[in-house]
């Protein structure tokens, strides 16, 4: 029988942000929580992003942003 081994990378859904509900917060709590560093910021005040190739879809990030601007892609939007 073979084995079948899951890995890291057969993560399906990993978040986004959602610019229009992000608030470029100056300390921003999720990049905080974010144990793989996937949510880089590259200019202050503008929003950042999820880095999909760091990002091992733990979903801490998702409560942990006040403004609910992380989601799950869930693939039923347009």
């Amino acid at each position: 029988m073979p084995v079948i081994e899951t890995t890291k990378a057969q993560v399906t859904t990993i978040p986004h942000i959602v610019d229009d509900l992000c608030r470029a917060c100056r300390k921003c709590v999720a990049r905080d929580v974010c144990r793989s560093k996937a949510i880089l910021q590259i200019d202050p005040g503008e929003p950042p992003f999820i880095d999909p190739s760091r990002c091992y879809g733990c979903r801490a990030c998702v409560p942990a942003c006040p403004q609910g601007a992380i989601v799950l892609d869930d693939h039923t939007s347009s």
